[in-house]
């Protein structure tokens, strides 16, 4: 077994930089029940098949399937069940052979590790894994879950869908199997091996034809996840029978081995296979996951109630809820992913290799700065080119791309940036003699086949990828760009599937293989991974260090007036989260955060403006500010806000521990964005000293002009007077199309009178603004 995956022997950190996590999950954990966050199921649009959890006093670790690539069964860790990071794997290299390691024409694909169980006995961590390619059973076992070291035991079997579970009496067992048949295995009381002269046999009562009172199945059962609750055996297992969903059976029973009966637990949408699990608060919970598409199969939170001894959906049917309340809002790209900036001779754990990699051709350290792969051999497709760096996708969309440097590459190489799945694409810079050129390439089972090819001067380029994952289906677009901001599109998109010939979701892989002759190498000087092109998600920096203030690099001292468009700089998810990434406002600073002005001498509402507000929101983006607090206590807060939606407005925390509820805008009459008025508010006990104050948008489509901070009352105002419509003095009024464009101005003396007037000024039918003084007006033009 490999002692470390790094090519220049640089051991893969179990998480160096984790740090913030720990003091993120103390935070989370102290907040619990200080707010909720509304979250929307799946609470991972990522794939993480056959999830398996467990709760160590406030912390939740997860593991899921790996399949081929390594290191293997990421450990993901929580401590509010909506913000996961991975923190280490249960081993490195599951074997050396050639499926594994992708030699003399032979792949894992759809074999390496599969689903797999966690459990914590007597101080010790132990993941249990099956691998139809070793044709064993693997127990990793560890005091640290997040450092290791892992030992490890081989059962002589594949179990197939395994639980491992330790009995109160101080046995230890496999549960697994498929069909009427799902089976038991002693082991050791400390997992060791198994048990000699212990016993197995078929689990009594567990039949599924009882259960579904069908014949007929897609799958019969299998899935299998033993829990033991109040003295009594609760086994979940997976059917899928032919007169409806995929679906989540639970059996109860006062003994382990025998006396089972069972009943649907959910049946919706194929929402299925997981376990059940409580919280340190006694709220119940059940895991379970979907088969979605190219995204792969993601994890849902159901929820959870007992009644007669029966754990059922909280909702009080047998279905998934579409939205739940947690604690806190996933993290960006779900903490599946994160940008990479090759700066650190350590890969971040978001990276796993597409099979064993081959240390001696892949560099942190031969370029600084950079991720350096080297051929070692020729290949003739992508999907059997070593040493391919991967991360995953999410969804609904998202968006990776690189910064590559060919000029080390040899005549025949191509490196890029490829789909992994049997309906994929890449596109790649190939070098042809002494020139390059940029190519897209589609692939199936048969192959891959060039689409597209431009020739490009130089050796430097950058390559794009964006995804459009929906649930169920699935698409690719490629791009490349020689200046890094303006982007072409290459070939044609690329429709994406799901392949049993494969069973993971689609992946972003960066590669470089060899057609002709070996030795050649490629430099990746960055990987940037996003909702869309313009997103960078930096997971290891999301609450790692407080940016820059716009204030001279000094805290804006409080109590006093925030302006909502001064923002801390940085980088995306230091400073702010912004859930597109494009600036739509176009105004007063160029960040991914939407600012509109008004009042404005331009007509694209960016110059010489009378003011600013945040605007273009949606739920749960934010903002941060480095304030402060010239002493301790409660405030009073005043939110200068306009919104036409019902129940959006903005929560302030100081922190990451909230210190209001939601603080809600009023919904104007007229139901447009630019009627601003000023809601108040509360904050708990603020300590005095330096803060980081974080803006959380709550709702869609609420501006936001000002936050005001008093020791004391605040003194409060009303919605803003709109122009009334008997004035008959003549005023200015500007006219705005839908979008914001300015159309020209008009004099008139009432809004009415306005009205007659743009209707021979606008070029097209629609809705347009008027706008008088500081407030807009809406009008139909029929």
């Amino acid at each position: 077994m490999l002692d470390n995956l790094s090519g220049q022997g640089v051991p893969w950190p179990g998480r160096k930089k984790m740090g913030w996590f720990k003091i993120l999950g103390i935070a989370l954990a102290s907040s619990y029940a200080v707010h909720a966050v509304s979250v929307s199921n799946p609470i991972i649009w990522a794939d993480n098949p056959d999830p398996a959890i467990v709760r160590v006093d406030d912390a939740y670790y997860m593991v899921s399937t790996t399949m081929y690539y390594a290191p293997g069964v990421p450990v993901m860790k929580s401590t509010d069940l909506a913000q996961w990071r991975t923190v280490g794997y249960a081993y490195q290299t599951l074997t050396n052979n050639d499926e594994q390691n992708l030699n003399n024409g032979k792949s894992a694909y759809a074999k390496g590790s599969w689903a797999s169980s966690i459990r914590y006995h007597k101080g010790n961590f132990y993941v249990l894994t099956p691998s139809y390619t070793t044709g064993k059973t693997h127990i990793y076992k560890t005091a640290d879950v997040e450092n290791g070291p892992w030992s490890e035991v081989q059962l002589p079997y594949m179990y197939h869908d395994p639980s491992l579970f330790f009995d109160d009496d101080g046995t230890a067992w496999v549960i697994y199997g498929s069909g009427n048949e799902i089976k038991y295995v002693e082991l050791n009381g400390d997992a060791s091996g198994l048990k000699q002269n212990g016993r197995s046999g078929i689990l009594g009562g567990v039949n599924i034809d009882q259960v579904t009172g069908a014949s007929n199945y897609y799958v019969k059962q299998e899935g299998s996840h033993m829990e033991k609750i109040d003295g009594k055996y609760y086994l979940f297992t997976i059917s899928w029978p032919a007169n409806r969903g995929r679906s989540s059976i639970v059996y109860r029973s006062n003994s382990l081995l025998t006396g089972y009966e069972g009943r649907f637990f959910l049946s919706d949408n194929g929402v299925a296979q997981g376990s059940i699990f409580d919280t340190p608060d006694g709220k119940w919970y059940t895991l379970l996951f979907r088969d979605s598409g190219p995204v792969g199969r993601i994890p849902h939170l159901v929820p959870t109630v007992w009644k007669d001894g029966w754990p059922e959906p909280a909702s009080g049917t047998n279905k998934a809820p579409a939205t739940l309340e947690l604690p806190e809002s996933p993290l960006p790209g779900y903490g599946m992913v994160t940008s990479d900036d090759f700066d650190s001779e350590d890969l971040p754990l978001e990276w796993q290799w597409n099979h064993n990699p081959d240390n001696k051709n892949w560099s942190l350290t031969a370029n600084p700065g950079h991720l350096r792969i080297t051929t070692g051999r020729t290949d003739a497709s992508v999907l059997k080119a070593k040493n391919t760096l991967t991360q995953r996708t999410f969804g609904p969309k998202c968006s990776g791309r690189i910064s590559l440097d060919g000029s080390g590459m040899k005549d025949g190489d191509i490196a890029g940036l490829t789909t992994i799945q049997e309906n994929r694409g890449f596109v790649g810079l190939a070098k042809d003699g002494s020139n390059y050129k940029v190519v897209m390439y589609q692939g199936d089972k048969n192959g891959d086949v060039r689409k597209a090819s431009e020739p490009i001067s130089g050796s430097k380029v950058f390559l794009r990828m964006d995804f459009n994952l929906p649930l169920d289906k699935g698409t690719a677009s490629f791009y490349y760009s020689t200046d890094g901001s303006a982007w072409t599109k290459i070939g044609s998109d690329v429709s994406l599937n799901f392949s049993l010939d494969y069973f993971t979701g689609n992946r972003f892989g960066l590669f470089n293989y060899a057609t002709k002759t070996a030795g050649g190498y490629a430099d990746f000087d960055w990987f940037k991974i996003g909702s869309d092109y313009m997103d960078e998600i930096y997971l290891d920096n999301t609450q790692e260090v407080v940016p820059p203030t716009p204030y001279g690099g000094k805290a804006l001292t409080l109590p006093g007036r925030i302006e909502a468009e001064n923002f801390d700089e940085g980088k995306p998810y230091k400073a702010y989260s912004d859930n597109d990434g494009e600036n739509k406002g176009k105004a007063y600073r160029e960040t991914g955060v939407d600012i509109v002005g008004f009042g404005c001498s331009d007509k694209a509402n960016t110059t010489n403006c009378e003011g600013y507000a945040l605007g273009y929101t949606a739920e749960s983006e934010w903002l941060r500010y480095t304030v402060n607090f010239e002493e301790a206590g409660e405030y009073d807060v005043r939110v200068n806000m306009a919104t036409p939606s019902e129940k959006a407005g903005v929560k302030l925390y100081i922190d990451g521990k909230a210190v209001t509820d939601e603080i809600i805008a009023k919904q104007n009459s007229e139901n447009d964005w630019s009627t601003y008025s000023v809601v108040s508010a509360k904050t708990s006990e603020i300590a005095a000293g330096e803060h980081t104050l974080k803006l959380e948008i709550v709702g869609n489509n609420v501006n936001v002009d000002w936050i005001e901070i008093c020791k004391g009352e605040c003194k409060t105002s009303s919605i803003a007077q709109r122009p009334r419509l008997d004035v008959h003095s003549e005023q200015n009024y500007r006219v705005y199309s839908l979008n914001g464009r300015f159309m020209g101005s008009v004099s008139a003396a009432s809004i009415r009178e306005a009205q007659t007037k743009i209707q021979t000024m606008v070029p097209h039918k629609g809705v347009y603004f008027i706008k008088f003084q500081t407030v807009m007006h809406r009008v139909i033009v029929k």
